[in-house]
C-alpha cells in the first residue's frame, strides 16, 4: 500500500511535466494561447467565482465557452497562425459575440438546469402517486373496503 508521501510524489511528477510543457506550448503557439486566454475569460471568471470545490460552474461555462472559441482557434491555425490572423479575429465583433455568447449560454444552463430537474422530478413523483392511487382503487374493488383502514384524522 502506498503511503501519502509516495502518492504526493507521484502527483508531483505530473505537475512538473505540466510546468515544463506549458511554457513551451506558450512559446511555440503564442497566438493560440493568447486567443484562448482572451476568448476563455468567462471560464476563468467562473472558476474564481464558484466557491464549491467541484467547480461545476467552471465546467459548464467552460464547455460552452470552448465550443464558441474552437472555430476561431481553427481559423487562426488554418489562417497562417500569425499575428495578423489573430488581430483579424480579435477585431471581429462577431467572434466576441460567439465566444462570449456561448459562455452566456453556459451560465444559463448552469443556472436553470437544477430548477428544470426539480420540476421534472416533481412531475414524475405526481405521476407515480396517481398510479399508486389507481392501483389502490383496483385493490379495493378486488378485495373490498376492509383492506383500507379508516382514518378519521385526515
Amino acid at each position: 500500500m502506498a503511503t501519502r508521501v509516495q502518492q504526493k510524489k507521484k502527483r508531483g511528477s505530473g505537475g512538473l511535466i505540466v510546468w515544463v510543457l506549458l511554457p513551451l506550448i506558450a512559446l511555440v503557439a503564442f497566438n493560440s494561447v493568447l486567443l484562448l486566454l482572451i476568448g476563455m475569460a468567462p471560464t476563468l471568471v467562473a472558476l474564481f467565482i464558484d466557491k464549491r470545490p467541484e467547480k461545476y460552474a467552471a465546467y459548464c461555462v467552460g464547455g460552452f465557452n470552448l465550443c464558441g472559441a474552437i472555430p476561431y482557434l481553427l481559423k487562426l491555425i488554418l489562417g497562417g497562425h500569425n499575428f495578423q490572423a489573430l488581430a483579424a479575429i480579435l477585431t471581429n465583433p462577431v467572434a466576441w459575440l460567439v465566444m462570449y455568447g456561448a459562455a452566456g449560454i453556459g451560465w444559463a444552463v448552469f443556472h436553470y438546469t437544477p430548477e428544470i430537474a426539480l420540476r421534472v422530478a416533481g412531475l414524475k413523483e405526481r405521476q407515480q402517486i396517481a398510479g399508486m392511487k389507481k392501483r389502490q382503487e383496483q385493490l379495493v374493488e378486488e378485495w373490498g373496503d376492509e383492506i383500507v383502514p379508516l382514518r378519521e384524522d385526515i
